[in-house]
């Protein structure tokens, strides 16, 4: 079965006890794909080809597989180096060093998060940032910036 359109995401579906629900493990990064295959913890294989560009798929997306059966896309949780900044000139140092090594991250809560790189830890060490490595589900995937806005 091939689904196009995202129903709504579980944290928005207010009745979601009357549906019977088949969840899909996702990694992140297949949260930016408009064309995915999947298999649900109950062994069925389907096929997502959004029909809508401005949709995006995120944890919790729910596609209707009938009138109470749901497919619920769970994200498996990402290795993160999770950096707590301790001001403005830290901040702008490793803005500056992820943007060179073009590593998308997460910004928030003045954290910055990214997925776990050999290279980045090794120069924080270096520099005597600290960080911390934690097991993180995204909500969304990490994106570069985007500089055409």
């Amino acid at each position: 079965m091939i689904l196009t359109d995202v129903f709504n995401t579980v944290d928005e579906i207010e009745n979601l006890s009357d549906f019977h629900i088949e969840t899909a493990m996702v990694k992140s990064d297949d949260l930016m794909k408009s064309i995915l295959r999947v298999t649900t913890d109950h062994g069925n294989d389907y096929g997502i080809r959004l029909s809508d560009s401005s949709q995006v798929l995120e944890n919790g997306s729910a596609f209707k597989l009938s009138d109470g059966e749901l497919l619920v896309l769970s994200v498996i949780p990402d290795e993160m180096i999770v950096i707590s900044p301790k001001g403005i000139d830290e901040m702008g140092e490793l803005a500056h060093m992820l943007g060179n090594l073009h590593k998308p991250v997460q910004i928030a809560d003045g954290t910055i998060s990214l997925l776990f790189d050999k290279v980045v830890a090794e120069t924080l060490r270096a520099r005597h940032i600290p960080y911390t490595v934690e097991s993180i589900q995204l909500e969304q995937p990490l994106r570069y910036a985007d500089l055409s806005l």
